[in-house]
């Protein structure tokens, strides 16, 4: 028993080199541990900080969205709102524009009232000139039958009788009289042209024209000047006697030159008489714009 507990028993310095042992062995661990808590550590505030960052930027970014949103539904109401202030703005203009295209009509439909009105008084006036005419011609015919024949030797009781009536040469001027008239109604037939009158005057006669067409009648002065040097010489003015009421489908259809006065030499009548005939009977249709 006692040899057991006397080799049992250390020296001192054995016993100081393994306690110095035990506690470096105790300080590795304590230093790993240490060093993984560290660590942790480390990586928990870098987790807190990402996490942190994320949801600062999360917020921010929602704020964002919030802002935008706010600011898309503030402009699409703002565009609503002033699509409907046109929207009524183009309303109220349209009513009065109807109510204008009203006003104008009624003017239109009064204008075309009194446009038949004068149509119908023109017509009838054409109308009035065409029996005259015709009165006349019966008149002329008349006169011609009760003339004596040329040559034969009229009894002198019965130029007595007559003598009241008839005038020497009566006869030949009542036949160079119609036929004048002949040939105007030949021409008027031919040409549709009507002279209603001439009126002469100082240096120049005028004669009162009615030109008429498919496309309506043309009322014109024709005026020839008196005082030309040679017969080619002379000078004719075109003035159109147009009524904007009366006239306003015709004036549609008529080239502009029509419509103004024309100053041109003896030369350009038949051309210009051409120009006039073809624009009251050729057909021309109208675009709408």
């Amino acid at each position: 028993m006692q040899q057991h507990r006397s080799s049992s028993k250390l020296p001192p310095s054995a016993q100081r080199r393994a306690g110095s042992a035990s506690d470096s062995e105790r300080d590795s661990a304590l230093r790993r541990k240490l060093g993984d808590a560290t660590k942790m550590l480390e990586a928990l505030i870098v987790k807190y900080d990402n996490l942190k960052e994320v949801a600062s930027s999360q917020k921010e970014s929602n704020f964002e969205q919030l802002r935008r949103r706010s600011e898309r539904t503030a402009k699409d109401r703002d565009a609503v709102i002033k699509a409907l202030k046109q929207q009524m703005s183009e309303a109220h203009s349209s009513l009065a524009e109807l109510d204008s295209l009203k006003k104008t009509l009624a003017k239109m439909d009064k204008d075309n009232d009194k446009m038949e009105a004068e149509n119908k008084l023109l017509a009838a006036e054409l109308h009035s000139i065409r029996s005259e005419n015709k009165t006349l011609f019966t008149k002329l015919t008349a006169a011609r039958s009760s003339a004596p024949p040329e040559g034969k030797q009229v009894p002198g009781s019965a130029v007595k009788a007559r003598s009241a009536v008839i005038l020497p040469g009566s006869a030949e001027a009542a036949k160079e009289a119609l036929l004048r008239q002949l040939k105007i109604d030949l021409y008027s037939d031919l040409t549709n042209l009507v002279v209603c009158g001439i009126k002469r005057g100082e240096g120049e006669d005028v004669f009162d024209c009615l030109q008429t067409g498919r496309n309506g009648t043309l009322h014109f002065h024709l005026s020839v000047a008196q005082d030309s040097e040679t017969f080619e010489d002379a000078e004719f003015v075109y003035s159109p006697q147009l009524n904007e009421s009366r006239d306003r489908e015709l004036l549609d259809l008529l080239p502009d030159y029509l419509t103004e006065e024309i100053v041109f030499p003896r030369a350009q009548v038949a051309k210009f008489y051409m120009k006039v005939v073809d624009s009251m009977s050729k057909k021309i249709e109208i675009e709408d714009e």
